[in-house]
């Protein structure tokens, strides 16, 4: 068996997961930073800092990945004509990319709170970018590249507020929850909106035929991934009309419930992730799109 069918979508998992960490960490601050307690902020720097860190680690692994992929050998990750071609290739160019993403967002973390918050800005959308780069975004050219830019950012601030609002539930001052998450619901339902939105016309623009996605291999895991993508939309609505209200009603059982269903969403967030690595490294458009 070629180790780079296992090994692609492993590393793109985990590009995607540094990703929403560092990127979807920074975004809740943006939004939430005033609100936020001084041991929540410093939680989620850190996050937003290791995530970088270990984001700029696979982007480089994932260039050795696409230089072993090209030579079909282990071998092939230290021979420097293969390398030399991985990074010349669109998806070495993308992932050299997102390298850069990530150093500017390094770089930005020792610089002072505006600054800071610039070059961590510029540092998220050249990683959103990066993602568009290469791969099946190329087919439908700008159009789709902008589309996918658009369901990636919806994406990341959604799944990337998941592991703060975790953290938050865990602690033994967990007063401004409630008004966390009312906010949250607020915002999501704009981000939430425009993924779904963009991510209908990126996967309609791929395929063509509606009919494929019952028909094909990459139609079915595409169909996986909305029915997983529902059963957050079901839970982020139980969250914002059931739960959040339930905080201020009745704290203490209101946060256990609440961390459960945030558990709950990163299960189905990591199912999405997996499912979306697949349908990036290992399964084709069906023949004829």
């Amino acid at each position: 068996m070629d180790v780079w069918i296992v090994l692609n979508p492993i590393l793109k998992v985990q590009l995607y997961v540094a990703s929403f960490g560092s990127v979807g960490s920074f975004l809740f601050t943006l939004h939430f930073g005033k609100k936020l307690f001084e041991q929540q902020q410093s939680y989620c720097d850190n996050l937003c800092h290791k995530s970088t860190l270990i984001g700029a680690i696979i982007s480089l692994l994932m260039i050795l990945s696409v230089a072993g992929s090209l030579g079909g050998d282990l071998a092939s990750v230290i021979d420097f004509l293969m390398l030399r071609l991985a990074m010349e290739s669109k998806s070495g160019v993308g992932y050299l990319t997102a390298f850069s993403g990530f150093s500017i967002m390094l770089m930005a973390h020792n610089l002072k709170i505006k600054a800071k918050r610039v070059g961590l800005f510029i540092g998220s959308i050249v990683v959103i970018f990066s993602f568009s780069m290469a791969g099946h975004s190329q087919l439908g050219g700008v159009i789709t590249q902008a589309l996918l830019m658009v369901h990636l950012f919806g994406i990341t601030f959604w799944l990337g507020s998941l592991l703060p609002f975790r953290w938050i539930c865990l602690q033994d001052d967990t007063t401004n929850l409630s008004g966390l998450a009312h906010q949250f619901g607020i915002l999501a339902m704009g981000y939430v909106g425009l993924l779904l939105s963009a991510g209908f016309f990126y996967a309609y623009m791929l395929i063509g035929e509606l009919s494929l996605i019952f028909t094909t291999s990459y139609g079915n895991l595409l169909l996986i991934k909305i029915i997983m993508v529902c059963a957050l939309l079901f839970l982020a609505a139980l969250n914002k009309f059931k739960l959040v209200p339930s905080l201020e009603k009745s704290p203490l059982l209101g946060v256990k419930k609440f961390k459960s269903s945030v558990q709950l969403e990163i299960v189905l967030a990591f199912i999405i992730v997996f499912a979306s690595s697949l349908l990036t490294t290992s399964i084709t458009l069906p023949v004829g799109v």
